[in-house]
């Protein structure tokens, strides 16, 4: 087998599997799509006609599906009673109409919980967009991905690849750190100390990693992965990525974060104001038209192509330097589904990372509690995109084995750190895939795909830019600036958590001016936070 030394991990944004790759054109019949037979559909909205997966989904939608805990756990629709409940996979329709109408999910289970199900929304407003929900069976045509399309065929495409939480974007990357989201379902802004994968490589056996970034990562919500400075010197930009590959200065384990920053202005092409489209993350949210603008919308440079480009560059990149590549396992997922319609169940029965409950907290919870709270881990969330790449990969290799985010870790252990004791009981539980790569000698030259037409010429992991937020050339100052989306407030706020531990420990850079508006607030604290990391390598290096 190939010895691996360098695992790169690239984690996009709330896409699932059908979504991405349902209608893939697949030579092994193994592969798990929706194009043969089956009854892959949803009830429609309020008895309405079945709406079947259908190709067809364009880059943008006219409103962000619902990822919370309580909207996935609608369109998993669990059947059955007790230990023997199963996700059937049949709410997708109506858990994004229901989105779209501005009503809310069900929040409360036990016997009151329909009760204040009921009471709750009759206090919620509804808006005007309808009929929308068939929209979220729609699944990529493969023309809309031709990276990431290209990469499933030519390499391991893992078809069995859930993400660990039924919820949102947060628990579920903690996962791929920690192999735990210390008992959140949604998104909550604190610090994690829980103990991650990059502490247990460098700390036990001595292994290098590093973070590449441009926009404030999620992953900054683990403290001490930045809170020294020789662990923040490991923080560098993406682009980044690219130089060290030339290089040969991988670590064991790079973690690729995309750019995440909203576009502001409207993808239709309506006046707005706001600094340029950077984001490369393909969130749905990024991804936005208005809804009277959606049936005839042409798609020109919008996250979701940079996020394709994103991935032809990492590719690109490593296969320009067969040597580094040869020595390499590259691994292209999605945290989280992000409310798109996946035909297949995920697994229950899996470890809980976490204690299990007392019997008096599931007694108590027989008569009202809020989903999110009550959930016990023991469910993976929906399936989503995973793609592994080595030149010791053959073509056309499906992996069907069952798998979450933990598996990263789990990876990890067992290259690096065979001995090490697993983070928690789910990457004990959750298998490697290092295995995939099983050829007896590399493909080389033209065996490997050709990617490089693909790579933005305005790279997408370009330097985010600093300066304040100005009017775009020919834009009408007088026109409302786009609301910054919900998802991404929560990254503002982390940011300012962030600056308020970087003056506590007194980094220079955060002298500077910061501005007060908060999307600006953010972008300064990102760029002191990459500039502290420049300067903590210079001085860590030896004269």
């Amino acid at each position: 087998m190939v010895e691996i030394e360098h695992v790169i991990v690239l984690a996009l944004e709330n896409r699932s599997f059908d979504h991405m790759l349902g209608f893939l054109e697949h030579p092994d019949p193994r592969f798990d799509g929706v194009r043969g037979g089956g009854q892959y559909e949803n009830p429609g909205w309020a008895g309405s006609s079945p709406v079947p997966a259908a190709p067809g989904a364009k880059t943008v939608v006219p409103v962000g599906p619902d990822h919370s805990h309580d909207g996935v756990m609608e369109q998993l629709s669990l059947r059955g009673t007790g230990v023997e409940r199963r996700p059937t996979n049949q709410g997708f329709v109506t858990s994004y109409e229901r989105k779209c109408r501005g009503l809310a999910p069900p929040q409360f289970g036990g016997l009151l919980g329909p009760l204040v199900n009921w009471w709750v929304r009759r206090h919620v407003t509804g808006v005007a967009i309808r009929d929308r929900g068939p929209l979220v069976m729609r699944c990529q045509p493969p023309e809309n991905i031709p990276v990431l399309q290209t990469l499933a065929r030519e390499f391991a495409v893992c078809t069995r690849w859930f993400c660990s939480v039924p919820g949102e974007t947060w628990p579920n990357r903690n996962f791929l750190h920690a192999a735990t989201s210390d008992g959140e379902t949604n998104i909550e802004v604190r610090p994690y100390y829980n103990r991650t994968i990059f502490e247990l490589l460098e700390e036990d056996y001595g292994r290098d990693w590093y973070i590449y970034h441009d926009d404030t990562p999620q992953v900054w919500a683990f403290p001490r992965l930045w809170d020294r400075p020789d662990r923040h010197a490991r923080w560098f930009q993406l682009a980044e990525f690219s130089r060290h590959v030339e290089l040969g200065q991988l670590p064991a384990y790079s973690f690729l974060e995309p750019n995440h920053r909203p576009p502001l202005h409207t993808l239709d092409h309506a006046p707005g104001i706001g600094t340029p489209d950077i984001s490369n993350s393909q969130h749905p949210e990024n991804n936005l038209v208005p809804n009277a603008s959606y049936d005839h919308f042409v798609p020109g440079d919008t996250d979701f192509r940079r996020g394709e480009s994103l991935i032809a560059e990492v590719y690109e990149a490593l296969r320009a330097r067969p040597e580094v590549f040869e020595r390499s396992l590259l691994v292209i997922t999605y945290d989280e589904h992000g409310g798109f319609y996946d035909h297949v169940p995920p697994r229950t029965k899996v470890p809980n990372p976490h204690s299990p409950r007392s019997w008096l907290s599931r007694l108590s919870a027989c008569v009202l509690h809020r989903k999110s709270t009550f959930f016990d881990f023991t469910m993976l969330g929906p399936r989503v995109p995973a793609v592994v790449v080595s030149p010791y990969i053959a073509a056309g290799k499906v992996d069907d084995t069952v798998r979450d985010h933990a598996s990263v870790p789990a990876t990890l252990r067992a290259l690096f750190a065979p001995d090490a004791a697993p983070l928690t009981r789910r990457d004990a539980w959750s298998p490697p895939f290092h295995r995939v790569a099983d050829l007896d000698r590399p493909r080389r030259g033209q065996e490997l795909p050709d990617l490089s037409s693909h790579v933005s010429s305005s790279p997408a992991s370009r330097q985010p830019i600093a300066t304040p937020l100005t009017v775009m050339s020919g834009h009408s100052v007088d026109r409302p600036k786009p609301e910054i989306p919900a998802y991404y407030r929560d990254f503002v706020t982390q940011a300012e958590h962030v600056k308020k531990h970087l003056l506590a420990v007194g980094e220079l850079e955060v002298t500077r001016d910061i501005r007060p508006a908060p999307l600006e607030m953010a972008i300064d604290v990102t760029h002191i936070f990459r500039d502290a990391a420049s300067r903590h390598r210079d001085e860590l290096s030896p004269s």
